[in-house]
């Protein structure tokens, strides 16, 4: 009998790190940096509208010697959404991070509410897990230690 495949809900974060679009850079860089998140999802009266990388920072901010204190989130932040919903499989999240050359997307769910994010090493760390964490490339994909705690072979 064939393994039934991971949904998105089993993969996700469900701990988002959200900014308000008319938050500046320098702010939202600060709140991503205390919670050691490299995105943050942007929202509009609750809603999600877009997200921002620390890539966006360096493309559209630093690279273009702009001060961060005056640029808001709004005018650098990827839109529209890449959304999926909780009950999407991991190999359609795969499909569409290939697809809109992305590595994060925000999962929605039936009422159109914020759910969580499922980012590709969520996917690698998945599928590090069930090879037993024994593929260094997966492990190094989805950012884990040699469980062993020795250097991988």
């Amino acid at each position: 009998m064939a393994e039934e495949e991971v949904t998105v809900s089993k993969l996700m974060d469900s701990n988002v790190n959200v900014v308000d679009m008319n938050t500046n850079v320098k702010d939202c860089a600060r709140e991503m940096g205390k919670k050691k998140a490299g995105y943050a999802v942007v929202v509009k009266d609750g809603n999600a509208m877009g997200i921002v990388t620390e890539r966006d920072f360096v493309q559209k901010v630093i690279a273009d010697s702009l001060n961060p204190s005056k640029v808001l989130i709004r005018d650098i932040m990827s839109t529209p959404l890449i959304t999926i919903t909780p009950s999407a499989t991991m190999t359609e999240a795969a499909k569409m991070m290939s697809e809109y050359k992305v590595r994060r997307l925000v999962v929605i769910d039936d009422r159109g509410d914020l759910a969580g994010i499922v980012a590709s090493t969520d996917m690698a760390r998945s599928l590090a897990e069930r090879k037993g964490f024994s593929d260094a490339t997966l492990n190094a994909i989805a950012r884990l230690e040699n469980p062993t705690g020795g250097p991988y072979q």
